[in-house]
């Protein structure tokens, strides 16, 4: 940063100073010896701070299998650097939104700065990191400099429409302006506020981040605050501009995790969002549904995970991998088969354990199968069967798994799939079997498809694969006795299954 800029910001900014509040916990986190008697009573003075502490006490994030009913309970919970960092972060993000903007998109802005804060922690928490808050407040004040620079060049951000939400041409625009961006001013008025280094170095790198792999815990802490902003634009940004993919390769490169884990840590932010708007009080999303971008989210994670399989095999023997691609494959419908499906299930039950993604698998019985054998022979119920398998394969993603698994049922595993989505999937392919007319040769037929699913989650894991297509039987069992053409969720009363059904 020049001295001009610094001596024009230091004259005319007039940048408010840390309320007293949080002036007081810089204070006392500077104190090597502080007692938790102090940091208590710091925060007490709050009234609506001290809330916001006991509700994060109490939030999944640090739940406890005892409810923290008062201040030095959630002290204890916390510990007092958490209890000090969180603190510092409401007081400040209530001090600072309370500033009028000149030309700065202030809803953008704040959106993004929480679900950042709350990317730096995930990705942290993913590597098995410590200094939590830490991380989410660096990631939550890396773009304070925007705040700075609003009021002390007035016309800075005024005019520039889509490109607010556009972070690396911000940055660009900034440097052609002034020659130095908000990353650059942000740390040096964490530094006039005494902040500690750490946070002021990792605010300062936060658009320099280094492509090596990160390896002290240090160069771990600043690289989740500097992919935490990418992190955050996957959620704000419109379905076709999300970079999925691109983000989860930086993410693998410098913090190497897989694309599972980065899928994991969407998800644990996904699932955080409705305590942090209540938290901060501001909408995160607003009209976007993080259901629907988790979706995608792992759509486009799982394919890119698919193409590189592809890519893979493309420099293997070609008859090896023609072979070996057979050998997956039903040889009447094209489908895979029941040895392909029960491996790749067993994978994927042990990534849903592990990151705690959803999985759901569904069994698809064609009705009536029999009366069509009966009436014309075997050869019209094998082309029905084909008809039905490229109907499957046309209603479901590109991610899932289609394969015949008895003689008149397939069955679809479908990857981290919560049952909501399973339930829309099954829906589709039912609707879809009812309006079919199958051009079989010698008949055109109409028939329907029964369907039972269900759903391994955190909440609901099921002791073993084994369990889990037992409960997809058990519902499809039910979805025939309530009259067939129809799709039916399991329900779980137990999770008991100890059944050996593969």
């Amino acid at each position: 940063m020049t001295p001009e800029l610094e001596v024009h910001l230091r004259s005319f900014v007039n940048f408010p100073s840390p309320p007293g509040v949080a002036t007081h916990i810089i204070e006392l986190a500077q104190d090597p010896h502080i007692e938790m008697g102090k940091v208590a009573k710091a925060v007490s003075l709050d009234p609506a701070l001290t809330t916001k502490v006991l509700r994060i006490a109490n939030s999944p994030l640090y739940a406890q299998r005892r409810r923290s009913d008062n201040l030095r309970q959630a002290l204890v919970v916390l510990g007092l650097n958490a209890t000090l960092t969180l603190a510092l972060s409401f007081s400040l993000v209530k001090s600072l939104r309370s500033d009028k903007p000149n030309g700065i998109n202030y809803p953008h802005f704040w959106r993004r700065a929480l679900l950042a804060a709350s990317a730096s922690r995930a990705l942290g928490d993913a590597l098995g990191q410590t200094l939590a808050e830490e991380r989410f407040l660096a990631g939550l004040l890396q773009d304070i400099g925007m705040l700075a620079l609003d009021r002390g060049v007035a016309d800075l951000y005024r005019d520039l429409g889509d490109v607010q939400r556009q972070h690396r041409a911000l940055q660009a625009h900034e440097k052609r302006r002034l020659s130095v961006d908000h990353a650059e001013v942000g740390a040096w008025l964490m530094r006039t506020w005494n902040l500690p280094e750490r946070l002021c170095a990792a605010i300062e790198h936060s658009h320099r981040v280094d492509q090596a792999r990160a390896r002290e815990p240090a160069d771990v802490f600043n690289r989740c605050v500097g992919l935490s902003g990418s992190v955050a634009d996957i959620f704000l940004l419109e379905p076709e501009q999300r970079p999925f993919a691109e983000t989860a390769q930086m993410v693998e490169r410098v913090l190497g995790l897989s694309k599972e884990e980065f899928g994991g840590v969407l998800n644990t932010m996904s699932a955080l969002i409705p305590d942090t708007e209540a938290l901060f009080e501001i909408d995160i999303l607003g009209a976007r549904e993080p259901e629907s971008i988790m979706e995608q989210a792992r759509e486009i994670l799982m394919v890119r995970n698919l193409q590189t399989l592809k890519q893979v095999d493309g420099m293997r023997d070609g008859r090896r991998a023609d072979s070996e691609e057979e050998a997956r494959r039903d040889p009447l419908t094209g489908c895979f088969n029941r040895q392909h499906a029960q491996s790749t299930l067993a994978r994927e039950f042990a990534h849903s354990l592990k990151n705690e993604w959803p999985l759901s698998v569904a069994l698809v019985d064609v009705d009536g199968l029999k009366q069509v054998d009966e009436t014309h022979g075997h050869a019209t119920t094998d082309r029905l069967l084909q008809s039905a398998a490229r109907l499957l394969r046309g209603n479901t993603r590109e991610t899932d798994v289609v394969a015949r698994y008895d003689a008149a049922e397939f069955v679809l595993v479908l990857p981290a799939t919560d049952q909501d989505t399973a339930r829309t999937i099954c829906e589709r392919i039912v609707n879809a079997f009812r309006q079919a007319r199958h051009e079989l040769g010698i008949a055109t037929l109409a028939v329907t498809a029964s369907i039972g699913h269900a759903t391994n989650t955190s909440g609901h894991a099921f002791d073993n694969v084994e369990g889990l297509i037992k409960a997809a039987d058990q519902a499809l069992y039910t979805a025939k006795l309530q009259g067939r053409d129809r799709a039916l969720a399991y329900e779980a009363h137990s999770r008991d299954l100890q059944v050996n059904f593969l």
